[in-house]
């Protein structure tokens, strides 16, 4: 017999129908047969140095954690999931090592029915279809939380296969409200307590909100330790929108003025059918039904032949929109007076109608304070004396007033519809093109008002002030212009009247003027006689008088005349300056030079009263472009009269300031202050005016016929300045006077 050949095991290998692969300790695939290339779909060449886990999913784990991390290769057996084909299948295998450290990976594509490991998986495989095949979302997870089991409907959650999400934390997985509730649900469950149940939101990735009804139940060993919890959640998502939506419906109803019935015809026609929303009518329908009241018990007594035309007029057929009833209106009684109500109703059958109720009492109240404010509107615009109109926008006449139809003696008919312009009031008026152009102004959104004359037929013409007044809408558009004339002819007069009286006043305040002029150059020649003859006696310049008591006469007839030239020359001086004849004769000064002269003037005035008077300037004072001798004036003027009113031992201090009056321009401020009794804040105003006087009785004592403020004030305006004054009775009084800085001059 002869000896055997040796046989070619790499043949048998890949011919063997068995799908088989060797692989290395890290999991590399370092040959397979054609059998386990066909299984995995891959090519049998392209197998080499592929890594076992990226072809098959072994149910202990990755390859790398379970015989890697082992340090040596272990055999072993379960079951394979393919995860390139995936199908899903699970295939059971057997890995047997071999003494190079490499693998033999067996898999068996068919189930032995007489296999206890396929028996198991087959089980599994079955248990798994089960669950997966559930419509509910399954979700099974150790005391830790950790996910141990997921069916397909949970896993569509994240769109991902099942197997992805196990060892996964429930806290990574639900949102937070779910994942703290299962948490709550581990802590506390117990034996005696296993199950509980809760409806919780799951949002979406899209934005919108699912709901779930979960069912968790806690499971238990022997022992009684907690070994799992596998929660059931059933999407109400549909059936709460549902719910939702019965309630906002629910609240539409009760909150809508609409409300559903539906009665027999027949006796007191009892009610059938009352919607939820009746409360609005402060009725129970439930008490309805129960004492088997009918409409006619709850309408009001006066309206119930109303209603009973109505049932019977209401036509016989099926369909309610063929021809409809028209729709009554009736009162309902209530504690708080009475509602109105209108009932739109159908036929629904024999003996039977169907309606819906519609509370209009605030319409109905509203209509009737419309009313009313359309009689008060009607009743105030009749008996107006105006004339008053409403037109459109492009001036047809649409209503009038009484006074106006009045006027023009014309019913209200005759006019309404026509263009204004037509009208009796404008036919015999010459003011036409003013009437037009006002029209287009006012529907232009703009007011208008002129005056114009009538002339009416058989009377005197009149004089009209007219306006034309637009009208808008909610949008801002223009929709109706008011028409408004007031007759003016007796104001037309008055003004006539006193524009005359004005030209005759003025008139005669011009002769007054010019009769002061005459009478204070008149009054001048004498007093200057006098003065002068007074003067040569007080002199002695022809010899000594022979009697003492004749030079006290001589020195009070001097005086007097003096005071008596002062308040002619004053006189005089507010006559030119209403007459508008003030003169400047302008030159440049140093403000110093003005502030000399006048306290020259003011010096020996204040010794004889027993003021002190104090000079408070500036260095570099500017100089002023001015009329010196007026400016002397007015100072003088303004110091006199601080002098005069100041008791003995006050004290008068004229100052000189810069001032500024803009961003960059400086005046000059001239301010006399005084000790003095002071003026009441009433005649503040008053002392400003010719003859014009305080009415304290210290200035009344005082002397002076009160035109020197008036005076000054004058010349400092005629500066281009202006002049203050602030006092009350008791603290002094302060002068301020402001000349412009176009006037002051800086360097030489």
């Amino acid at each position: 017999m002869g000896r055997a050949e040796a046989i070619d095991w790499r043949a048998v290998f890949t011919a063997s129908p068995t799908p088989t692969c060797v692989v290395d300790a890290q999991g590399g695939v370092i040959a397979a047969n054609n059998a386990f290339a066909a299984l995995v779909g891959v090519a049998t060449d392209a197998l080499s140095d592929q890594r076992i886990d990226a072809l098959l999913t072994l149910d202990g784990g990755p390859w790398i954690q379970t015989e890697a991390l082992a340090g040596a290769m272990k055999a072993r057996s379960g079951v394979a999931f393919l995860s390139a084909v995936g199908d899903g299948r699970g295939l059971p295998y057997t890995l047997s090592p071999l003494s190079d450290g490499v693998g033999i990976l067996s898999l068996s594509d068919v189930a032995d029915e007489h296999c206890f490991i396929c028996k198991v998986f087959s089980s599994r495989d079955k248990f798994r279809t089960a669950i997966d095949d559930q419509s509910e979302v399954i979700v099974r997870v150790a005391a830790d939380l950790s996910v141990t089991l997921v069916n397909r409907e949970f896993a569509a959650l994240f769109a991902v296969p099942p197997r992805v999400l196990i060892d996964r934390h429930l806290r990574d997985l639900m949102p937070p409200l779910s994942a703290a509730a299962v948490a709550a649900f581990v802590a506390q469950a117990a034996p005696d307590n296993p199950a509980s149940s809760a409806e919780e939101p799951w949002p979406c990735r899209d934005g919108h909100e699912r709901w779930f009804s979960w069912r968790r139940y806690a499971v238990f060993d022997a022992t009684g330790r907690l070994m799992a919890v596998q929660a059931v959640g059933r999407d109400t998502t549909q059936r709460r929108m549902a719910e939702q939506e019965r309630l906002r419906l629910a609240a539409m109803i009760a909150r809508s003025p609409v409300l559903g019935l539906g009665w027999r015809v027949d006796g007191r026609m009892p009610i059938d059918y009352a919607a939820g929303n009746l409360a609005r009518l402060e009725l129970d329908r439930e008490r309805l039904a129960r004492r088997g009241l009918g409409l006619l018990d709850l309408v009001h007594p006066d309206d119930i032949p109303a209603l009973r035309a109505w049932v019977i007029a209401c036509p016989e057929t099926d369909d309610p929109d063929a021809n409809p009833a028209p729709p009554l209106s009736f009162r309902l009684p209530s504690a708080d007076g009475e509602r109105w109500l209108t009932l739109t109703g159908w036929r629904s059958g024999a003996g039977r109608m169907e309606g819906v109720l519609t509370d209009v009492t605030e319409q109905h109240d509203s209509a009737r304070a419309l009313r009313e404010r359309e009689r008060r509107f009607h009743a105030i615009i009749n008996s107006a004396s105006d004339f008053m109109g409403l037109l459109t926008p492009d001036g047809v006449l649409i209503e009038a007033n009484d006074a106006a139809l009045r006027f023009a003696n014309v019913e209200a008919t005759a006019v309404s519809g026509r263009p204004f312009w037509e009208t009796p009031w404008w036919t015999n008026s010459s003011d036409l093109d003013m009437l037009r152009a006002g029209l287009r102004r006012a529907a232009a959104g703009e007011g208008v008002r002129f005056e114009t004359i009538h002339r009416p037929p058989g009377r005197s013409s009149i004089h009209v002030d007219f306006s034309l007044r637009p009208m808008r809408d909610a949008s801002g558009a223009v929709s109706f212009l008011i028409a408004e004339g007031r007759e003016i002819t007796r104001y037309k007069q008055t003004e006539a009247e006193l524009l005359s009286a004005k030209q005759l006043a003025e008139a005669a305040n011009r002769s007054k003027t010019q009769f002061l002029a005459v009478m204070s150059h008149e009054l001048r020649t004498p007093l200057n006689a006098v003065l002068g003859y007074s003067e040569v006696i007080q002199r002695g310049l022809f010899g000594p008088i022979g009697n003492d008591r004749y030079a006290g006469y001589i020195d009070a007839i001097h005086s007097s005349g003096q005071h008596l030239l002062d308040i002619t020359d004053e006189i005089l001086e507010i006559s030119r300056i209403e007459l508008g004849v003030v003169e400047l004769f302008e030159e440049v000064v140093a403000v110093a030079d003005l502030l000399t002269r006048s306290t020259q003037l003011l010096a020996a005035r204040a010794d004889e009263a027993g003021v002190a008077l104090r000079i408070d300037a500036d260095d570099d004072l500017p100089r002023l472009r001015c009329d010196a001798r007026r400016v002397v004036q007015i100072l003088v003027n303004v110091g006199v009269n601080a002098i005069k009113f100041t008791p003995p031992g006050g004290q008068v201090r004229l100052e000189a300031r810069r001032a500024p009056v803009g961003p960059t321009a400086v005046g000059m401020i001239f301010a006399i202050h005084d000790t003095g009794t002071g003026i009441p804040t009433s005649d503040l105003a008053k002392v400003w005016e010719p003859f014009g006087q305080a009415g304290n009785a210290h200035i009344s004592g005082a002397g002076g016929v009160g035109l020197g403020l008036a005076i000054t004030k004058a010349l400092v305006e005629a500066h281009g300045g202006n002049a203050e004054l602030d006092s009350a009775l008791g603290r002094g009084t302060t002068v301020t006077l402001r000349f412009p800085a176009d006037r002051c001059l800086d360097g030489d």
